[in-house]
């Protein structure tokens, strides 16, 4: 290829640049990935753990996916629903295939309905928590990280727990990590202490919001 044209393709590329975000989904930037039992920060970051953090707040968020699972092809939920009481969530009027009219007596949440014939459920519950670091500022984006069912009996422990003796967990710091005897990423939680950077943590629990509370993002039509 002739130096002028390769001068010439370099500056359609250029002009591609200005529109290829256009082209694909935007990044998440607040998720927290666990896969391989490992902490995978929004910033590519990442590490074994513990991770040290505040728990802002919390909803739970139930998902029924159709068929089984594969890594390969991974679809949206076609029922799901996210919410804060978990005995009054219902489906999101936004699902493709509503399941049911409530979560609380859905055949597909029932233990023993896992399709692949497991004990568990065929929709998966979990918890959403929105954290952000310890040493946070008034600057700092909060984060999402999802607790699977695995670890969900761990996580009501810790929050019953620090509940009963008057404390919200946003008042202190938590240390996140994995359950070591098991080959999956379970979460479990310890506290650490509390902190005295109230007002800054409030406010970003409010911004948090938003994100706390998003829907899946659902197939487009054909």
């Amino acid at each position: 290829m002739a130096k002028k044209d390769v001068v010439n393709v370099q500056e359609q590329l250029r002009k591609e640049l200005d529109t290829m975000k256009e082209r694909v989904d935007p990044p998440s930037g607040f998720m927290i990935s666990t896969k391989a039992k490992v902490f995978t920060l929004p910033d590519g970051s990442s590490s074994d753990g513990p991770l040290v953090c505040v728990i802002l707040d919390w909803v739970t968020a139930n998902n029924y996916f159709e068929g089984i699972y594969n890594p390969k092809d991974i679809k949206p939920p076609v029922c799901f629903a996210v919410g804060r009481e978990v005995l009054t969530m219902a489906p999101s009027e936004n699902v493709t295939k509503k399941q049911s009219d409530l979560c609380k007596g859905c055949p597909k949440n029932d233990f023993g309905s896992d399709p692949q014939g497991g004990a568990g459920k065929a929709c998966k519950n979990t918890r959403r928590l929105l954290i952000v670091p310890h040493d946070a500022t008034d600057k700092t984006t909060p984060w999402i990280i999802s607790v699977s069912p695995t670890g969900l009996k761990h996580f009501d422990k810790y929050i019953n727990t620090l509940s009963g003796v008057g404390t919200h967990p946003l008042e202190v710091v938590t240390e996140i990590s994995f359950e070591a005897s098991e080959a999956f990423p379970s979460l479990r939680f310890e506290v650490t202490n509390k902190h005295d950077n109230l007002p800054v943590m409030w406010a970003l629990k409010e911004r948090g919001q938003e994100i706390l509370l998003q829907e899946p993002r659902l197939e487009k039509a054909a």
